[in-house]
């Protein structure tokens, strides 16, 4: 499904703050998806709107996926609506799921032959097993480009500009079967939709358009607030020279550490450390926070650093 017609200039405006939780920690988002440079592109953007995003290949030894993913907050699973999805990131969504975290399935490749949503929302319940509901559909100009995300549940116009309409009648009433069965699945778990989501009690299917940005803010502004990992984590690469880290309830010192990943165990040496959203070069990261690392040896995604000093 997708809405056409009447987006006129925004009407009210909406500011672009840093995502964070009330410890003032960004929340951690995975992203992965078979189109890698569309993963690439989503884990930037979200970055720029202020999100720890971290992009996960498909190739994660088991052990490590596990604690990826105990340690995020989210999980954005790219679907392209032409080509569809298969079950190749099954595993991941389904670790969020027995986590208890926040699951949505991004719909890219949008266009006059393949707005449909709802469709997509169904292909992807059946290959992660299960239901998916759409909670963003697409906005269209009069020449049916995606300039927008309507929110099921709010009624809002979320505009690729920045802006952010009011509910329209019309809208409201062609989506009224959405917005009926969110809240419903919601209702079930005793709560509004997006705390369902926040708390994984549901997963949602959202638009997400990478040529005109439709979709990126509603995305970053509806994630989780953050959540402290039971134990500091290699989140991932996150380039030629440095691994991304999140710190656990003790927080994460520069210096020695212990690595573990499952039965493997090794000393490294944490080098620098900076921040991933504003760079700030750092001695220290709090609970909860996150940051870019030079270790050596590089340590593997997935493995537990113990601060030995």
């Amino acid at each position: 499904m997708s809405l056409r017609g009447g987006v006129t200039t925004p009407t009210h405006a909406i500011s672009r703050p840093v995502v964070t939780s009330r410890s003032g920690a960004p929340p951690v988002a995975l992203v992965f998806g078979l189109d890698t440079a569309a993963v690439r592109w989503t884990t930037l953007q979200l970055r720029g709107e202020g999100v720890v995003a971290v992009s996960l290949s498909p190739d994660l030894p088991a052990a490590a996926a596990a604690s990826v993913c105990a340690a995020a907050d989210c999980g954005v699973h790219l679907v392209s609506a032409r080509h569809g999805m298969d079950g190749t990131f099954l595993e991941y969504w389904q670790l969020l799921a027995e986590a208890g975290k926040a699951r949505l399935a991004a719909v890219l490749d949008l266009g006059p032959d393949s707005l449909d949503v709802n469709e997509s929302a169904a292909i992807a319940s059946r290959v992660l097993e299960e239901d998916v509901l759409p909670a963003t559909l697409p906005l269209l100009d009069d020449d049916e480009s995606v300039i927008g995300a309507l929110d099921v549940a709010t009624g809002q116009q979320w505009l690729a500009d920045g802006g952010v309409q009011p509910p329209r009648d019309d809208f409201s009433e062609a989506v009224e079967m959405e917005t009926n069965a969110l809240y419903d699945a919601a209702a079930e778990h005793g709560t509004e939709p997006l705390e369902a989501l926040h708390h994984g009690l549901l997963a949602v299917a959202v638009t997400l358009h990478p040529r005109t940005g439709a979709g990126l803010e509603w995305l970053a502004q509806h994630l989780p607030r953050r959540s402290v990992p039971a134990a500091t984590t290699i989140l991932g690469d996150d380039g030629a020279d440095t691994v991304l880290i999140t710190a656990g309830p003790d927080g994460f010192t520069l210096g020695t550490a212990m690595a573990v990943l499952g039965t493997r165990a090794g000393v490294v040496e944490v080098r620098s450390l900076a921040g991933i959203v504003d760079h700030t070069l750092l001695a220290r990261i709090e609970p909860g926070h996150s940051a870019a690392a030079q270790a050596r040896p590089r340590p593997e995604t997935g493995s537990w650093l113990v601060d030995v000093g």
